[in-house]
């Protein structure tokens, strides 16, 4: 408003100079003149061709010469250049029409206008910044001051800017329509777009009312003119205002409806604009699937655009969905790509916020020292800059920290500090987000009662806001507290509700079975908070129910409603894309398999492929998953699968000489259900008995005892027994002459060796049963019914060993075992030319040396009964999905390496695979899904039984079992005598090689487990 009123006084004195000069021309005493009119004249051409020449410095990018121009004395000279100096960083100005309007020169004072039709490009690629392609109508004015070195600038504005201020400052609507009247040639899409980028940076300030004001204004005006980008564009900050006030169902309107007028436009770059926004306020509905989809589109979109900011949005949308689902390896790939085009573009607040993010990531995967260090110097920074906000986000980033530790004292001292300036800020989400944690700090240390108020204030605030994930957290923690406090009926409302918000939430995760079953393990604290209500309540039957809600769910999904085909979808160019995506993870899987082999390994050659490696396995996860959001109809079916019933346990247990020990692991307890069937019972009886140990300590235990075993230590007796007596002897009453025992195990106890525990008799457990393994009972039902007929296979053997790698002179290690060295496994060769010899040539195919390769199971696999792999294996903790089988290279497409996710991709009609290979029962062990790996693959694959084993097996004892085991399962009955299961089979084979003193130590025998249907 000032800046106008002294544009009028400028132009009211320039009247008076003009009646003045009326004056003069009257017969007078003093002499008339041309001087004046001609130096005005000289003037206004002069300021007319330096208003030019500023247009030109401004599509130029010339700094330099804008400073010329300005009076170095002007206090407006140093913001207007800092505003120009940021654009001209980022974007360059392109005029298709400039053109010096209304000029007035009055004295030593001039106000000039710069009209222009102008577009903002890229600095780099030349390519649009902003979905429009042309603004119209820009009108800059510039106040000029002669100096004694010509005319120079006192100030420019943009005209539509101070109409757009003015517009807001108007008490009425008829002030408004009367500025837009009188101002008309302002009213064009640059007024739009002033009004909008009013609102949103009042947005950005939290200041709601006067950017919904402005937002308004700027619908008004675009419909007026019939602006429909600047409608699109108003909408669009609309959905982020929404989002900002929590309001995410409204919201979601207006970034569909800014999506719509974009599409139909044609307008590439809006249509990601509008998908950006959109993908994030899905993503704060907890709608994953959605989320991704629309982030995965935006990235496609801004990627063929070259838009580089818009690339970085959709990877940070897409980073912050994979946080979510707790894939932390892939959030932090994406921040750390968005990250890189932050620093090619310059932008330092945008690298200080995601190298704060990064840290938060390094803390996830574990690394807290490194977190701790990063955090507390950027906490000094940002202390130091005043930024109150700021410190308070990292100081509660450090209070996780802590609280990892079990440092909770020092914990809430961060968590306090934070809420207090959380609270100050009115910043509820951020509340909420420090109350839950908090909470837990007191939980963890069984303080119940300072708990409870922080997890129902977290409850009260999330549901006032409609914050689905926070209720689920907070929820969660105030089930604990009311269980602490002895409340049931409290702590079973609470349970009840969280568990239901994460099955909802759980059919909102984006991506294919990997991506879901990590949101799964990732969310089961809610699920054994209500398991421990219902054992203090002497349920077992109800118990074991719920419990199996918890175990194996995307496993038993796949099993129940088939697998998507990804490939089928694809179009050339995503086959493509896969192609050159596998060719690269080949390549450099080759890379590392050569340096590996090496009998001295280039250390640092080591260290540079294995990050590439790690590299190139993400971006083709991504790419996987991305294929989701480009392909609708893949999309899963993710409805409430099938619990197993009561009833249905009877089926399970054919015979009264068969149990089923379920285990599940909490933090503070392990439960075991024992599942039997008596004599003349219709039934099955379930029993349920409480462990009393902490996961810690059950992880310690089981890790020690398993490799002791592994490294052949002859004190483990000590270890088998204890374990014995912790997780059996509560149920040995009722395992008596059950002769078949079923496993399904949870967490860390997938890497016990159940069979080579000592009773206390001194006899190992398999000596008196025959073990499998599964990873729930519903997913055994799943098995069993799904069970496919020997028919569906054209051969009954397909067998693969001792294939030739690399070099063949690499000599024999004096003790081989099947493991990462990969040196020739004669006794391998051996095995699988025996297998041959035991199903007989014409429907058997065994493959050696070079034969045995990886294209070979890829195209012949999917016709066999019986796949055996006599090779090495090779675990990969870290990513499980990549641990793999050597084989023998085929062509440039094969790697040699047959990877978890290779196999999960095949259609196998195989009713047992065996792998006998060195430790291809590991992988990670998921909370609730058991083991992700090669055998978790199979299973996907259609494979029901797998024989696998549980670390670095010897060679030479590998091919004896599993000769033993092979012959076992063709050999007629006894009389009298049923004929052997595949348990059966495989503890027979174990029990002859436990009967030969060179290879009695479990080392030898206890290795190779079978999982699934042991029938």
């Amino acid at each position: 408003m000032r800046t106008t009123q002294r544009r009028y006084s400028l132009l009211l004195r320039a009247v008076c100079k003009a009646t003045a000069a009326v004056f003069i021309l009257l017969p007078g005493p003093f002499p008339v003149s041309a001087l004046p009119q001609a130096s005005r004249s000289g003037d206004e051409e002069a300021v007319r061709a330096l208003t030019e020449r500023f247009g030109q410095a401004v599509a130029a990018g010339d700094l330099e010469t804008m400073r010329q121009l300005w009076n170095p004395q002007s206090p407006n000279l140093a913001s207007r250049l800092r505003v120009y100096q940021r654009l001209f960083s980022e974007t360059r100005i392109e005029f298709t029409r400039m053109k010096v309007t209304p000029l007035e020169v009055t004295g030593d004072k001039a106000v000039s206008q710069l009209t222009t039709d102008e577009r903002q490009l890229d600095k780099k690629t030349g390519l649009l910044v902003t979905e429009r392609d042309l603004f119209h109508g820009s009108r800059r004015s510039l106040e000029w001051t002669k100096t004694a070195s010509g005319w120079k600038i006192e100030r420019e504005s943009l005209l539509q800017d101070e109409l757009a201020a003015r517009l807001e400052e108007a008490v009425s609507e008829d002030q408004r329509r009367e500025l837009l009247e009188k101002e008309n040639a302002l009213v064009t899409d640059v007024l739009v777009r002033s009004l909008t980028q009013r609102g949103d940076r009042y947005r950005i300030r939290g200041e709601s009312d006067a950017s919904l004001r402005c937002l308004q204004l700027a619908q008004a005006v675009a419909e007026k003119i019939g602006d429909e980008l600047g409608i699109a564009r108003v909408w669009v900050i609309l959905g982020m205002l929404r989002v900002v006030q929590n309001d995410y169902e409204e919201a979601l309107p207006f970034g569909q409806r800014a999506l719509a007028i974009y599409e139909a436009a044609g307008n590439r770059l809006g249509v990601a604009v509008a998908l950006s926004v959109l993908s994030h306020t899905y993503h704060m509905l907890g709608d994953f699937r959605h989320a991704f989809e629309s982030a995965s589109k935006s990235l496609r979109l801004a990627e063929e655009l070259n838009n580089q900011r818009r690339i970085a949005d959709a990877l940070s949308e897409l980073a912050h969905v994979y946080d979510f689902q707790n894939n932390y390896q892939q959030a932090l790939a994406y921040f750390e790509r968005e990250l890189l085009i932050y620093k090619e573009l310059g932008d330092t607040l945008q690298i200080a916020i995601l190298q704060f993010g990064i840290t938060d990531y390094r803390e996830k995967l574990g690394h807290y020292d490194l977190a701790l260090e990063n955090h507390r110097d950027l906490l000094k920074q940002t202390e130091g800059f005043g930024d109150q906000a700021g410190a308070a986000i990292i100081r509660l980033s450090i209070a996780k920290i802590h609280a990892a530790r079990g440092r909770y004292g020092e914990a809430r001292d961060y968590y306090r500090q934070s809420l207090q300036a959380f609270e100050a800020a009115n910043s509820k989400q951020a509340v909420v987000a420090t109350l839950v944690p908090m909470s837990d700090s007191y939980l963890a240390e069984g303080k119940y009662s300072e708990a409870l108020p922080l997890a129902e204030r977290a409850v009260t605030l999330s549901r006032q806001n409609g914050w689905q994930l926070d209720l689920w957290l907070a929820l969660t923690s105030l089930g604990y507290c009311q269980l602490g406090l002895n409340r049931p009926i409290e702590a079973r409302q609470a349970f009840a509700e969280a568990v239901s918000i994460f099955e909802t939430l759980r059919g909102q995760t984006a991506g294919g079975d990997e991506e879901r079953q990590r949101y799964f393990e990732g969310g089961l604290r809610a699920h054994h908070g209500r398991l421990g209500l219902l054992v203090k309540e002497s349920t077992p039957q109800e118990a074991l129910a719920f419990a199996e809600r918890t175990k194996a769910r995307v496993l038993l999904d796949v099993l129940q409603q088939g697998r998507v085909s990804i490939q089928k979808a694809m179009t050339l160019e995503e086959r493509e894309q896969e192609r050159r995506l596998k060719s690269e993870l080949t390549r450099l899987n080759t890379q590392l398999a050569r340096a590996t082999q090496s009998d001295q390994p280039d250390r640092l050659r080591l260290n540079e492929l294995t990050p590439r490696v790690g590299k190139a396995r993400l971006n083709y996860e991504a790419f996987q998953s991305s294929l989701y959001a480009a392909h609708p109809e893949l999309k899963v079916h993710r409805g409430e699968a099938s619990i197993i019933k009561a009833e249905e346990l009877t089926a399970l247990l054919s015979d009264t000489n068969s149990a089923v020990l379920e285990y599940v692991v909490t933090a503070e307890a392990t439960y075991l259900f024992a599942v039997t069937k008596a004599k003349g019972q219709p039934a099955t009886d379930v029993q349920l008995f409480t462990i009393p140990i902490k996961r810690a300590q059950l992880v310690q235990q089981t890790e020690s005892f398993r490799q002791q075993l592994a490294g052949r230590d002859l004190g483990f007796r000590t270890s088998a027994h204890q374990l014995y007596d912790l997780l059996l002897k509560p149920a040995q009453a009722l395992l008596r002459g059950k002769p078949g025992l079923v496993i399904v195990p949870d967490d860390k106890l997938w890497e016990l060796p159940f069979q080579a525990l000592l009773a206390d008799d001194q006899r190992f457990l398999i000596e008196s049963s025959a073990i499998s393994y599964a990873p729930s009972l519903t997913v055994l039902r799943e098995m069993q019914r799904n069970r496919r007929s020997s028919e569906a296979a054209t051969s009954i053997l397909l067998a693969l060993g001792n294939p030739a790698i690399g070099q063949e002179t690499i000599e024999l290690a004096e003790t081989v075992l099947r493991d990462g060295k990969l040196s020739p496994l004669p006794e391998a060769e051996q095995e699988v030319r025996a297998l041959g010899r035991i199903y007989g040539s014409p429907r058997s195919k065994v493959y050696i040396g070079a034969e045995a390769r990886e294209d070979r199971v890829k195209t012949e696999a999917g016709q066999a009964r019986i796949l055996h792999f006599a090779t090495h294996g090779t675990l990969n903790n870290a990513a499980p999905m990549y641990s793999h089988l050597v084989l023998a290279q085929g062509n440039k497409n094969d790697d040699g390496l047959l990877e978890a996710w290779e196999l999960m991709a095949l259609d196998l009609k195989a009713d047992l695979a065996v792998l006998s290979a060195c430790e291809t029962a590991r992988g990670r062990f998921g909370a609730g899904e058991g083991m992700i790996g090669l055998t978790w693959a199979l299973f996907v694959a259609g494979v029901p039984t797998t024989v696998v084993s549980q670390w670095k097996v010897e060679s030479a004892s590998t091919r004896d079992l599993m000769v033993s085991f092979h012959g076992g399962l063709i050999s007629p009955p006894r009389v009298g005598k049923a004929k052997a299961t595949k348990t059966e089979a495989l503890r027979q084979a174990a029990l002859k090689l436990l009967k030969s003193p060179e290879t009695s130590h479990p080392f030898y025998w206890a290795g190779f487990v079978l999982v699934g249907d042991g029938r």
